[in-house]
């Protein structure tokens, strides 16, 4: 562990010789694991049953009531193979990594329709519990390097994230759009100081010159974000640091900038500590900072630059024709209608259920909704997730064995009997939707693509 971080935890938190020796020993024990269970595909209730049907003890976490330790007697199968993890019922998640959504909604389920900002989204796992809390909302998922936006795309998928729409902005550009989000999630990107529980290489270059270059970039994001914010609107910063130049000082910052325009709400019972930090030794967790605050007052005198422009868009809204041949398939195949919107890149079917007539003149997307099939030469074909995006379909469909799913999202194809006949079907079982799949000539072939097979 490298002494010059030791010694700034020590200096600015005044821990005793103690307290650090309780900090330095916590760096080196792993952290327990921790699961969230996806509430779009499965309720706790039930996910409890199955845990328990499968010999696994769930603890409760401090944070909301979708996270569990888990611990099982039987290891053999790693849990990122258990079938509950690859049809995506439950995601392996630091306990930390989720904390921010939670203080954002104070674990409450809320059906209102917001406008909401996740401003530094990738791999996706924050948005996704945005798109839990709440359900009924426009998230828009934004991501600045392009190398990590096919991640953000597939969990936003697998994770049945149907209200979430992805851009690729530089943060400090939404600026431009004053006045435009109900709430905005600002995680941060940091110095990455939590990742010492990985490697003893984590803080080999932890240096105060290379904090205060990254603090500089977190401030001119959070005032990005703090123009964004409608008035009476609600933003949250957070990072995985425990440094006071990444966290406090930031706020500090604002405040001293904007200090009538917001207020900051406390995150816990003492008024007087609003922010929450989590610390490895006490909380038994990651590290984490959060502080959450509400804008007063609009910020006057901003600079607006002319944003993207419609006809920049990549995608496309379906043709009247194309529209009718999806709706026409889902209706005659599986009786679906769907109420929303269709888009389509290149040849690829896009569905999202929000109205974003604003954003499609101003901002540039790189995702809208969710994937769900593609269009060629007039016909369309499901992909394998559309049979896990939406409840048990209402004709076509097929109960399966648990080993049958694993084959399916393996890729591999399963001989069948004569009873039936060629064509598309969603495949469930214990009343989970659990993909798509196509008969031909006796054979149910997945209709998996082969970059999310599990290796």
């Amino acid at each position: 562990m490298k002494q010059d971080f030791l010694d700034y935890i020590q200096d600015t938190f005044n821990f005793t010789p103690e307290e650090m020796q309780d900090f330095e020993s916590a760096l080196s024990k792993p952290l327990k694991k921790t699961l969230r269970v996806n509430t779009n595909k499965i309720s706790v209730e039930d996910f409890k049953e199955l845990a328990i049907k499968n010999n696994w003890l769930l603890t409760e976490t401090p944070l909301w009531n979708n996270m569990f330790y888990i611990d099982r007697e039987d290891t053999s199968l790693a849990l990122g193979h258990t079938l509950e993890h690859i049809s995506w019922l439950i995601y392996m998640q630091e306990l930390a990594a989720s904390s921010s959504p939670f203080y954002m909604s104070e674990d409450i389920v809320d059906d209102s329709e917001y406008t909401i900002l996740d401003m530094s989204a990738s791999p996706g796992w924050k948005t996704t519990q945005l798109a839990e809390y709440y359900p009924n909302s426009l998230i828009i998922a934004n991501e600045i390097d392009k190398s990590r936006m096919r991640q953000l795309h597939e969990n936003t998928d697998r994770l049945w994230a149907r209200n979430v729409y992805v851009t690729n902005f530089d943060g400090r550009h939404f600026k431009n759009y004053p006045e435009v989000f109900d709430k905005i999630l600002l995680d941060a990107p940091c110095s990455g100081e939590w990742t010492a529980y990985k490697t003893d290489d984590a803080l080999k270059y932890w240096n105060l010159k290379n904090i205060k270059r990254i603090a500089k970039l977190q401030f001119q994001l959070l005032e990005s974000a703090f123009i964004a914010l409608k008035v009476w609107g609600e933003l949250v910063y957070s990072t995985c640091t425990l440094n006071r130049l990444e966290n406090e000082d930031i706020i500090n910052k604002l405040t001293d900038k904007y200090w009538d325009y917001f207020r900051i709400i406390s995150l816990s019972e003492d008024t007087s500590k609003p922010l929450i930090r989590a610390w490895p030794h006490k909380n038994n967790t990651g590290w984490f900072f959060v502080i959450k605050l509400i804008k007063k007052q609009p910020v006057e005198d901003i600079k607006i630059k002319t944003g993207f422009q419609k006809n920049t868009q990549w995608f496309e809204k379906l043709s009247n024709t194309a529209e009718k041949t999806v709706h026409n398939f889902l209706e005659t195949t599986f009786w679906l209608t769907l109420p929303g919107k269709f888009y389509t890149y290149r040849n690829e079917v896009y569905y999202g259920e929000k109205n974003i007539d604003y954003f499609w003149e101003n901002f540039f997307f790189y995702k809208m909704g969710i994937k769900i099939g593609k269009l060629e030469d007039g016909v369309f074909e499901p992909n394998f997730y559309l049979g896990t995006h939406f409840d048990i379909f209402e004709a076509n469909t097929i109960p399966v064995n648990q080993e049958a799913i694993q084959t399916l999202y393996s890729g591999w194809e399963i001989e069948m009997d004569s009873q039936w006949s060629d064509g598309y079907y969603q495949v469930y079982y214990d009343d989970i939707p659990a993909g798509c799949v196509k008969i031909k000539s006796w054979v149910m072939k997945s209709l998996i693509e082969s970059r999310f097979m599990r290796k």
